[in-house]
């Protein structure tokens, strides 16, 4: 047995735990560049309340708000100029995955030389520097608190690619489950599924190991024990604390074990189309385990008996009836994919997502890719 577990994170987990942002930055700098969405933050009163925490506390900040569903390359050097010209010293993540997966890329671009594509080419080696990051997830799906990953959109190719550096692993993520309760169920919806399914692979990982499956175990079983509550009373409170702990857990897993082939197909998905990620994993998800299953039934079974079944032959019998609780029972073409894309997909995931196939503990040829988009479409 050979595993490396390192997250040095300081995870504020609680109701109210915004409130000590200001305390926290404070630690690491003087002016803060706060990324975040275009709306939500500023509807539902968090980005004013941040900010004011924030002045209490003497910080100054900057607001951009123009990071899109799918971060993009561009969007993320233009505010990494933005965090120099004003001589910000730190970053907060507010928002979901985009706005914590794009802070990350900015505090690094905003200390280091040349474009962000030149890192996620490997033209460059990474600089091991990067601007503090403070994260604030407003969903419950990515896990991005809780990993040093920044998944970009190449802004001229549509490339999807994840920037790796370790200095972007956030000083301090504050989980607060009540700056989640106005999140739109849709979105709610689409992003517990991403929970489940950080989870799901991480267990699944070839880099998987004992820690990493506690997280992931753990995080399948809160997902499981709370989806149905949280969707029939959006003010449960203990269904918050679980989803968003679930939530976490597989943001731990993904630090150390990494994601799978799933998240390899969905990539090119939601880069050419800007789909919602979650939406796009639930409609390959099927597709994808299916092939998989029959290597690993020990580990199927155990899936499939956390979510209510009896061995690995009903796995995806149970994962169906998630999907349909949550309604993301879907495809590709759903999702506005064309069927003329599919040869493409298949050769962008095949190139631009190695590594995650890599990780997969099958190995998927061009082929067998081609034809999961199929039977996914």
């Amino acid at each position: 047995m050979n595993f490396v577990f390192n997250n040095p994170t300081n995870l504020i987990f609680g109701c109210g735990k915004v409130n000590v942002v200001g305390e926290e930055a404070k630690k690491y700098g003087k002016k803060a560049l706060i990324i975040t969405g275009a709306s939500s933050t500023k509807k539902s009163g968090l980005l004013a309340k941040v900010q004011n925490i924030l002045a209490n506390e003497g910080i100054e900040n900057v607001v951009v708000d123009n990071i899109p569903q799918n971060p993009t390359t561009d969007s993320v050097m233009q505010a990494a100029q933005i965090a120099r010209e004003n001589n910000c010293d730190i970053v907060i993540g507010l928002g979901g995955g985009s706005s914590i997966d794009a802070s990350k890329a900015i505090a690094c671009m905003s200390v280091s030389d040349g474009h962000v594509n030149d890192y996620l080419l490997g033209k460059r080696p990474m600089s091991g520097k990067s601007l503090p990051v403070i994260a604030i997830p407003t969903t419950c799906g990515t896990g991005s608190e809780a990993d040093c990953f920044a998944v970009l959109n190449d802004s001229e190719t549509n490339d999807k690619r994840s920037l790796r550096e370790w200095a972007t692993l956030p000083k301090a993520s504050i989980v607060d489950p009540e700056v989640m309760m106005t999140m739109p169920i849709t979105v709610l919806r689409s992003v517990m599924f991403d929970a489940f399914c950080h989870n799901v692979e991480g267990y699944l990982s070839r880099k998987a190991s004992p820690i990493t499956d506690m997280f992931t175990l753990k995080g399948i079983e809160l997902f499981v024990n709370n989806v149905e509550k949280i969707l029939a009373n959006p003010k449960d409170v203990d269904a918050w604390n679980a989803i968003c702990l679930a939530s976490t857990f597989g943001g731990f897993s993904l630090q150390s074990a990494g994601a799978v082939a799933l998240h390899a197909v969905e990539h090119p998905v939601s880069g050419l189309h800007n789909v919602i990620h979650g939406k796009g994993l639930a409609a390959l998800f099927n597709v994808v385990m299916e092939k998989t299953l029959p290597h690993f039934p020990e580990k199927f079974a155990t899936l499939s008996r956390i979510l209510g079944g009896k061995d690995e032959h009903d796995f995806l019998d149970q994962v169906n009836k998630y999907k349909k609780i949550l309604e993301l029972d879907i495809s590709l073409r759903d999702l506005g994919v064309k069927e003329s894309d599919l040869d493409w997909l298949a050769e962008n995931a095949l190139q631009v997502s190695q590594t995650l196939l890599s990780n997969n503990p099958i190995v998927f040829t061009k082929t067998e890719l081609r034809e999961m988009y199929q039977k996914a479409f």
